[in-house]
């Protein structure tokens, strides 16, 4: 009985202590609002990634411009080499009437007269093959449109030497001029009975003792020099 009476006696005690303390405790401070922070590795990641994306435009940019220069450049020295194929020229100061233009050039070893140049190949090779050897250095075999011109041709060509010219009936069986030039009868240099056969369709510049320079229909296939003319370039 008295186990029992002073157990409960503490019981008693020790939970009106235990609730006192607790009516007596300080009240928690209250927490004060907290905004979540930023995640400041975002900014970072996306001022990193335009940085990237800039140096990339701009070196986009610089690759695009030099690529442009390049075709621009290699452009301007195709066109140069396809006016004029030689590395030197030779010219002379005229009085010319093209504004901004006082020289008129002739590739160097190419005889000027005229408004045009012209290049006497000692190469042999047949009509076609001929035409192109010309056609390679931007020009076309020989076009005579008058006395004039033949007269200085004759007087600058070889006696013992046979040239190709550009004409020749390959196309239609009508004799046409390699730069389509309209093919004049009255202006034509032909030497006696010529042309005379239906199987030659070219023409060579020829020499003959006994009439002098005139021109001679040939096979096409045979191999002879020939005579380049091209437009003079004027500076």
């Amino acid at each position: 009985m008295m186990t029992e009476s002073k157990f409960g006696e503490m019981r008693f005690k020790d939970e009106p202590k235990s609730l006192s303390a607790l009516s007596q405790a300080p009240a928690a401070p209250r927490e004060k609002t907290r905004f979540p922070k930023l995640n400041t590795g975002c900014p970072k990641l996306l001022l990193a990634a335009l940085l990237i994306l800039l140096l990339l435009k701009i070196s986009l940019a610089i690759t695009f411009t030099t690529f442009f220069l390049n075709c621009f450049k290699l452009v301007q020295e195709e066109t140069f080499t396809q006016e004029v194929t030689q590395t030197l020229l030779e010219c002379r100061k005229e009085n010319l009437v093209m504004e901004g233009k006082s020289w008129s050039c002739c590739p160097k070893n190419w005889k000027s007269f005229g408004s045009n140049c012209y290049f006497f190949s000692s190469e042999k090779k047949n009509w076609t093959d001929s035409e192109k050897h010309c056609a390679g250095m931007q020009a076309h075999l020989l076009v005579v449109d008058s006395k004039e011109e033949q007269d200085f041709i004759k007087n600058n060509s070889k006696e013992n030497q046979t040239y190709y010219l550009g004409l020749s009936d390959l196309k239609n069986g009508h004799w046409e001029w390699v730069n389509e030039t309209p093919y004049n009868p009255s202006v034509t240099f032909w030497h006696p009975g010529e042309p005379n056969k239906d199987y030659e369709h070219c023409v060579v510049l020829t020499f003959r003792s006994e009439w002098g320079w005139g021109w001679f229909d040939i096979p096409c296939n045979l191999h002879q020099e020939s005579i380049c003319e091209m437009l003079k370039i004027y500076i």
